[in-house]
């Protein structure tokens, strides 16, 4: 009875593909590309050999975390509406091999997906990317590079709201030792922190909005103080009570760690409210919560507080390439890499190359050319420097073919909803890029597979 009631469910929750053939066919890919997947094994040290090896007691295997990590990415979901469709969902228990009756917690899907490293998921990368080349979906000879923003996660910063970040969190902290410090007094300076920020967001004027600042920095010094009493206090201090001892030193470690950001805020307030300097972008802090997050200014374009990251695609608009570096370099530094990178990891060297007028130089050209690249294209070209082509036709068929990576750039950003990272940290923001980017792939590859059947 009990074998019939299960067959007679899962032949009931057989799903319908017509709606959503592209995952169908993502499905396939995968299933035909285990061993890509078994490259996530290091990762999970624990786990056996196998690609079906359970992590843990009856926990997730090696396929499902994968497969779960992209459905994420490919529906744009959080990670509890995630959990909801390993229950609920048919397409997505289908797609994400979940066993009759098998269903994940939003913590554990977060957990056993955050553990994939960066540096796997370039290897899983290239791998697909490889596999495209072999069944012919691309050939990498002719690519086009350019180069976008990516938001962290975090609210517009402002010299006012950043002091009183420091000061709201580091109040929190320094509440939480007091059940360790029972015999130590500490005042919270929260509420006239809170004021201060309401009173400058709303005084018109800099002269009028100056005594105020004056007011919240001495606010930031004297919490600064009471840190650094706090972070004193606790280094003296062990608690026989395992828990207690815990505690202390998590707490100390965060204290540790905010205290030179309060620093760092406070005298950039100081030096650039007060004393009325331009601060180098270098030597500001913009988010005490995403102390990675980088100012990125391209054009006249309103700037993107995140990371600057670079894509490299073909023909068919599958990304080969893609560099994320910290700080706001030129788009020209990018170009040699991208070149070194087709060769060392496809073992291509392309026959055309076309980019915007960011990457042109001479240097550039000149590297191109010693490395056998036949077209050579900048969108805009200025002085000596001109375009290394074989026709004046190529150059103007280069020129407009490059103007499509902005489109596959878009796709990308608003298909995949990877315009802002909600992942934490620096090593998060990688794996959340190149999650993106492995999803985007298997679709561009799913898409050229249909239109091939069609």
């Amino acid at each position: 009875m009990k074998f019939l009631k299960r067959q007679y469910t899962l032949d009931f929750e057989q799903p319908i593909w017509d709606n959503d053939p592209e995952l169908l066919v993502m499905h396939q890919i995968l299933d035909h590309n285990l061993a890509i997947l078994m490259l996530a094994a290091p990762c999970f040290p624990k786990a056996c050999d196998e690609v079906h090896a359970p992590v843990g007691r009856d926990g997730m295997t090696l396929e499902q975390i994968v497969r779960c990590a992209i459905y994420h990415r490919y529906k744009g979901l959080t990670w509890r509406q995630l959990s909801d469709h390993t229950e609920d969902s048919k397409k997505g228990r289908l797609f994400m091999k979940m066993e009759y009756g098998q269903y994940f917690s939003f913590q554990a899907l977060q957990e056993n997906v955050s553990k994939i490293t960066p540096e796997i998921l370039a290897k899983i990368h290239q791998a697909l990317c490889q596999y495209a080349v072999d069944e012919r979906i691309d050939d990498g000879k002719k690519v086009r590079t350019d180069s976008t923003g990516i938001k962290t996660n975090i609210h517009f910063p402002t010299n006012a709201s950043l002091l009183w970040d420091c000061i709201r969190v580091a109040s929190r902290l320094v509440k939480r030792s007091k059940s360790l410090l029972q015999t130590v007094m500490f005042r919270s300076y929260e509420k006239i922190g809170k004021k201060l920020l309401y009173k400058i967001v709303n005084t018109k004027g800099e002269e009028r909005r100056l005594p105020f600042f004056r007011k919240m920095i001495k606010q930031q010094e004297s919490c600064i103080v009471q840190v650094q009493t706090v972070i004193e206090c606790l280094s003296s201090q062990a608690f026989d009570d395992p828990e207690k001892e815990i505690g202390r030193q998590e707490l100390l470690e965060e204290l540790k760690s905010l205290l030179p950001q309060m620093k760092q805020i406070a005298d950039v307030a100081f030096r650039r409210e007060i004393l009325g300097e331009k601060v180098k972008v270098q030597e500001k802090l913009f988010s005490i919560f995403e102390s990675h997050t980088d100012c990125i200014v391209k054009g006249k374009r309103e700037p993107i507080f995140g990371h600057k990251v670079n894509f490299t695609s073909g023909a068919s608009g599958l990304i080969f390439d893609c560099i994320i570096k910290r700080g706001n370099p030129a788009d020209s530094s990018y170009y040699q890499q991208t070149i070194e990178n087709l060769q060392a990891n496809y073992n291509i060297t392309p026959n055309a190359v076309a980019a915007d007028g960011a990457y042109a130089s001479l240097a550039n050209l000149d590297y191109a050319k010693q490395q056998g690249v036949v077209n050579i294209v900048f969108s805009k070209v200025r002085g000596s420097l001109q375009n290394h082509v074989s026709s004046a036709k190529m150059e103007t068929m280069l020129k407009k073919w490059r103007a499509g990576i902005e489109a596959t750039i878009s796709n990308f950003k608003r298909g995949l909803h990877a315009s802002l990272c909600t992942w934490k940290g620096w090593e998060g923001f990688k794996s959340f890029v190149l999650w993106c980017v492995i999803t985007f792939n298997l679709r561009v590859m799913a898409r050229s597979i249909i239109a091939k059947l069609a």
